[in-house]
């Protein structure tokens, strides 16, 4: 309990940076015609925007914008607003329209669901691999470690037909399990429910612990606030007395700011720098503000050897991950080279309730470079994940090996290409916009 309260501590220590009060006001450049949307977004823009002084034009030039024709009908009645975001070059400056207001509010905050599920997973041998801490099998006492026998009597001795047989039922309805547990058989009813997934996994590979982390998010299985920090936390707690550990975070796309570098700091000893971040918001003096992210005291994970598996799509918030402890720790990376997005966004809710993502914030690691559009090159390049994990096992068990690499000399490939503003062969589409820009959260603030 005294480690959970000092982790909302820190957590919430290292967020109260990033939270900065709306003064959302409208622009004194007002013009005859401009929707209440309009104004009040271009007001967000003109105070996080950071490159509004560049790019920002006056108000009544995004008054029936000539793209207003490239606009679904759907989202027609902000069809200025649309417009107007995407005259900005920032490919994750972005408005999303207020009927999407409960989509992009669940793909901010929450882990991903699984809207039936029995709160476990199984390897390929049918044993128990995972047991999510809320959901029916937790419930019902399964033990990581038991073993599936049969589902209402049917009988499986491979992964794929119990899955099958799952898959072909469409109900929910109670499902009766034999499972072996130690010497004893053990039967259980469960049915599936609605579930969010947790974010972060623990396994033993040839003796090291190796940790997965799928993405930095409030809502979790079993939480509520700040889940994948918690989640970290008894990893880490679960996993004590490891001399190495391997982080494989290949894949997460990121999340929010507090919670993955509060994660770093776990692993880092008192007054380490994190990160430099420049801020952009209205209650800055001159933008921008730079500060310095910084350990508030040792973490729980501080002294062990760690290995670090990344790909290219690890990024943002994963990036920051990797900025604090490869420059800190020396970390090794295994894997292919990284996203290379070092940009935080505000994401903002108008009266409407439509919701603006808006690159406010720029981020350098400890001595101040900068790997935004380049990413991480990996000291060891492996693009098979078995191989890879191979390799991170082989050097957490020598726990020798420092970090060589650097940042990579060529603009990754989302970045080589300009924001798409819009030829006549294509309209705009939020929906889309939505999932692109999940590929790469850096989440400074969400009101």
């Amino acid at each position: 309990m005294i480690q959970k309260i000092s982790s909302i501590v820190l957590c919430a220590a290292i967020a109260a940076y990033f939270l900065a009060c709306s003064t959302d006001t409208v622009s004194s450049n007002d013009s005859s015609g401009a929707s209440s949307e309009l104004k009040q977004t271009y007001s967000l823009l003109k105070d996080y925007y950071y490159l509004a002084d560049e790019e920002l034009s006056p108000l009544n030039s995004y008054v029936d914008t000539p793209l207003k024709v490239y606009v679904p009908t759907l989202f027609s009645d902000v069809a200025d607003v649309l417009g107007m975001f995407y005259m900005m070059s920032d490919k994750l400056t972005r408005y999303y329209p207020s009927s999407m207001f409960e989509q992009v509010s669940s793909a901010l905050n929450e882990s991903d669901v699984d809207s039936k599920s029995f709160g476990m997973e199984l390897d390929s041998n049918l044993v128990v691999k995972y047991v999510y801490r809320e959901g029916p099998a937790n419930s019902a006492g399964i033990q990581r470690r038991d073993t599936l026998v049969a589902v209402n009597g049917n009988a499986f001795n491979t992964l794929s037909k119990y899955n099958a047989y799952i898959t072909s039922i469409d109900s929910t309805d109670s499902f009766r399990f034999t499972f072996l547990h130690g010497d004893s058989s053990v039967e259980v009813s469960m049915t599936r429910t609605e579930l969010n997934l947790p974010t972060v996994y623990v396994d033993t590979v040839s003796g090291v612990p190796l940790i997965r982390v799928t993405q930095f998010t409030n809502v979790t299985n079993g939480y509520n606030d700040n889940g994948t920090a918690y989640e970290f936390d008894d990893a880490l707690i679960n996993t004590h007395g490891a001399k190495s550990t391997i982080i494989d975070m290949r894949g997460n796309g990121g999340g929010y700011v507090s919670i993955c570098t509060y994660m770093a700091a776990a692993l880092l000893s008192k007054n380490d720098i994190l990160v430099y971040a420049e801020d952009w918001n209205p209650n800055n003096k001159e933008n921008p503000t730079v500060t310095q992210l910084y350990t508030s005291e040792t973490g729980i994970g501080n002294g062990r050897y760690y290995v670090l598996m990344l790909d290219s799509n690890s990024a943002s918030c994963t990036e920051l991950f990797a900025a604090a402890i490869t420059e800190n720790l020396k970390t090794p990376i295994v894997g292919t080279n990284s996203f290379g997005k070092a940009i935080g966004q505000v994401y903002k809710t108008t009266s409407s309730k439509g919701i603006c993502g808006i690159t406010s914030s720029l981020y350098f690691d400890k001595n101040k470079k900068s790997y935004h559009t380049f990413g991480f090159v990996p000291d060891f390049y492996i693009p098979d994940s078995l191989e890879a994990i191979n390799k991170a096992v082989e050097l957490a068990k020598e726990g020798t090996f420092q970090r060589t690499e650097g940042y990579a000399s060529e603009v990754q490939p989302y970045w080589a290409s300009p924001k798409n503003l819009y030829k006549r062969s294509t309209s705009i589409d939020p929906g889309k916009d939505l999932k692109e820009s999940l590929k790469g959260l850096a989440i400074v603030d969400f009101q």
